[in-house]
């Protein structure tokens, strides 16, 4: 996660940057209002993962990159695990947090590609400048 949120901090655009830290501030609420007893649904990490996702899906409705539209899914089914151990407690533990866990990999995953992407992009947009012309010169 830090590598990821890292890079995109570094080497993304606007939309790479804020889904970072979006992500970062998401993971930090979850850490600090995390039960540690997994008794039940972690009510603070369903805040936070809402929050997100409300994050996601307003970067993916601004932005024509296509990366926002599937961390925003990834992030949406990271939700409906929570409201599935709401609706049934009889979800386990163990399931639930493997879960969290697995959706949470592929909405980083989808930075990563944006920020790879974005990367390339202004890597082929600076090798591909025109050379500056010589002062004096003309061109034929």
């Amino acid at each position: 996660m830090i590598v990821i949120c890292g890079g995109a901090l570094w080497k993304g655009s606007r939309e790479e940057q804020t889904a970072a830290g979006g992500v970062l501030l998401s993971v930090l609420v979850t850490v600090m209002l995390r039960d540690p007893k997994w008794a039940g649904t972690q009510w603070g990490a369903f805040g936070s993962d809402l929050g997100l996702l409300i994050l996601l899906v307003a970067i993916a409705l601004r932005t024509p990159k296509f990366w926002p539209l599937f961390a925003a899914a990834f992030q949406l089914l990271c939700v409906v695990t929570h409201i599935a151990r709401v609706v049934d407690p009889g979800v386990r533990a163990w399931a639930y947090a493997t879960a969290q866990v697995i959706w949470t990999q592929w909405v980083l995953f989808a930075i990563g590609v944006g920020t790879f992407n974005n990367w390339r992009r202004n890597r082929q947009l600076a090798t591909s400048a025109p050379p500056t012309a010589t002062p004096g010169a003309t061109r034929r």
